[in-house]
């Protein structure tokens, strides 16, 4: 089994190095990371400039791009043959909620389900200390290999997020919904030694709604949460209740 391993931490981040270990237990590891911090950049990919590729040896490379890009390089140039599966992270950070929209690390999941590979993403909850990455790395065996013995279906792929406890203090795997979690948005305004004007985006986790089966709740009780994610975002009753919306407009 071939695996492709990609993030969106760069190419040195523990957590990469951790997932290739540990899919390395499993199959024929080819890596194809961005060659620096690329954190929320979502499903960007690089068009205003040119994407450079170091080959760091035995089948690992570096890209100057975002973690799509690394996707795409990957199976149209890098790589003579598809591999049979994709995972990305360890992701230094859990993606929950309304996390999935902007990460890299799920953005590179969905471009390999978009080209039709069973594909997961993979996350560690945020912790000051001690990060257990050998936990998540278990956990990515063990996902990976049901995967490959389930199979997963057209333009569905994994969201995986695991607490930050060592693996024998995990208290299982639950299959979840993301919450609708996402964050009180604030707008730092500062200045520059020059006195311009510039901004930081931040904001604190806001919680919200309805949490029983989600994500949120999964990581909040010790257990690791496995959430399938649909490419097809149609909301098929709001087009049934529109049927009729448009039927004498010219």
């Amino acid at each position: 089994m071939i695996i492709l391993v990609t993030n969106d931490d760069g190419i040195n981040s523990t957590g990469l190095k951790t997932l290739a270990n540990a899919m390395g237990e499993i199959g024929d590891v080819f890596v194809v990371a961005p060659d620096r911090q690329r954190s929320a950049v979502g499903l960007s990919v690089t068009l205003d400039q040119p994407l450079r590729i170091e080959n760091l040896g035995n089948k690992k490379y570096s890209v100057n791009g975002m973690p799509a890009d690394c996707i795409e390089l990957a199976l149209h140039k890098l790589m003579q043959v598809p591999p049979d599966l994709i995972i990305s992270g360890i992701n230094h950070g859990q993606n929950i909620g309304y996390d999935i929209y902007h990460s890299g690390t799920v953005g590179a999941a969905i471009v390999g389900t978009m080209f039709g590979i069973p594909s997961i993403a993979i996350s560690i909850a945020n912790s000051s200390h001690k990060i257990h990455y050998e936990t998540a790395g278990k956990v990515a065996i063990k996902v990976v290999q049901t995967v490959v013995e389930k199979g997963l279906p057209k333009g569905t792929l994994l969201n995986v997020n695991v607490p930050n406890l060592p693996y024998s203090k995990i208290k299982g795997i639950d299959v979840t919904r993301h919450c609708n979690a996402t964050y009180d948005i604030e707008i730092h305004d500062r200045k520059d030694p020059r006195g311009k004007d510039y901004y930081w985006v931040g904001g604190a986790f806001q919680l919200c709604g309805d949490h029983s089966k989600t994500d949120l709740e999964a990581i909040n009780n010790g257990k690791v949460s496995v959430t399938p994610l649909h490419l097809d975002l149609t909301d098929y009753n709001m087009m049934k209740m529109m049927s009729d919306w448009f039927t004498n407009s010219h």
